[in-house]
């Protein structure tokens, strides 16, 4: 049986190249991504970013308590809630300025251990020589916007994101 004979001529063959499909894809992909900034707006982020600022200096913190063993508490975080809603976290090594980072709040509120950090109010976490923390407490940071995000940090300073309330 000779195949241009057949039902297999490329006259009669149908449908999409490979090519067009992956096309159709790729431009569906970068519509989707143009049209998701209409469903979300940058305040929906402020939370989330807050949450990760708070976790990466408290990993920092720790990191830099441990390396300077021999100075008395030598670490200290400073969160505040400036007069232009923003957040502002302070990083300090042995009295000075490490790092020091600003981050809009968006109209999202701060409660640290239930408290709301109110515009001009600050909150001082402090780790030892053992990179724990000085009060020897847990404690809950909580951002509440359009997404609520919890961070626990326990007296050992180690801080970690969580679904459902701190332990105690």
């Amino acid at each position: 049986m000779n195949l241009s004979q057949g039902n297999l001529s490329k006259g009669s063959q149908s449908g999409f190249t490979l090519v067009e499909l992956v096309m159709v894809i790729v431009l569906t992909g970068i519509l989707s991504i143009g049209a998701s900034s209409l469903f979300s707006s940058r305040d929906a982020y402020a939370g989330f970013i807050g949450k990760d600022l708070i976790i990466s200096n408290a990993l920092l913190a720790q990191q830099i308590a441990m390396g300077m063993s021999a100075t008395v508490n030598p670490v200290s975080l400073k969160i505040e809630r400036n007069l232009q809603d923003t957040w502002v976290f302070t990083l300090t090594k042995a009295g000075h300025a490490a790092r020091v980072v600003n981050q809009k709040s968006s109209g999202a509120n701060l409660l640290i251990d239930g408290v709301s950090l109110s515009a001009g109010a600050s909150h001082l976490f402090t780790w030892n020589s053992k990179a724990n923390l000085v009060d020897g407490a847990q404690h809950e940071i909580r951002f509440v916007g359009i997404n609520t995000f919890r961070v626990c940090l326990s007296s050992s300073g180690y801080a970690y994101e969580s679904k459902v309330v701190c332990p105690t």
